[in-house]
C-alpha cells in the first residue's frame, strides 16, 4: 500500500530559508561592491580637485591645508570616513603656486566593511583606494 505524505505548508519553509541563506550574502556583497566603487570615484576626484586646488591657492602654507581639506570634503560627500585618507602633495618647484609649476597629489582612502563595527579599536578595512592628481600651473593663472 502506498502512503501519501502531506506537504501543505513547507514551500514557505524553504523560500524564507533560501532567502536568508542566499539573498542576505548577495545583498552584502552588492554593498560592500558599491562601497569599493564609491572609494575608487573618490580618490579620483578628491586627488584631481586638490592638485587644481593647490594651484589656485594664494600662498604655499594655505595650499597644504586647502588640499587636505579638499580630499576630506570629497570623502564625506562618497559617505566615507575623511579621517580615513591620506594626502600627499609634491610640487616640481619648491614653493607649489609659482607659473611652471608641475604639481602631483596623490590621494589614499581606506575601505572599510560596510555594516561592521571596528574590530579591537581599528576598523575592518577591505582595501585602500589610490589615485593621483596633476595640474600644471599656466603663465597667467
Amino acid at each position: 500500500m502506498i502512503s501519501l505524505r502531506n506537504d501543505q505548508g513547507s514551500a514557505t519553509v524553504e523560500f524564507i530559508g533560501l532567502s536568508v541563506i542566499l539573498l542576505i550574502p548577495a545583498i552584502y556583497l552588492l554593498l560592500t561592491i558599491s562601497q569599493l566603487q564609491a572609494a575608487g570615484y573618490a580618490a579620483v576626484a578628491a586627488a584631481d580637485q586638490a592638485a587644481k586646488t593647490v594651484g589656485l591657492s594664494q600662498s604655499a602654507a594655505q595650499a597644504e591645508q586647502l588640499a587636505i581639506r579638499t580630499v576630506q570634503l570629497t570623502a564625506e560627500d562618497f559617505q566615507l570616513e575623511p579621517d580615513a585618507t591620506t594626502t600627499t602633495i609634491k610640487c616640481s618647484n619648491p614653493d607649489c603656486t609659482n607659473p611652471g609649476t608641475q604639481i602631483r597629489v596623490y590621494v589614499s582612502m581606506d575601505v572599510t566593511l560596510p555594516l561592521v563595527p571596528t574590530f579591537f579599536g581599528k576598523p575592518t578595512r577591505i582595501a585602500t583606494m589610490d589615485a593621483t592628481g596633476y595640474h600644471l600651473i599656466g603663465e597667467f593663472e
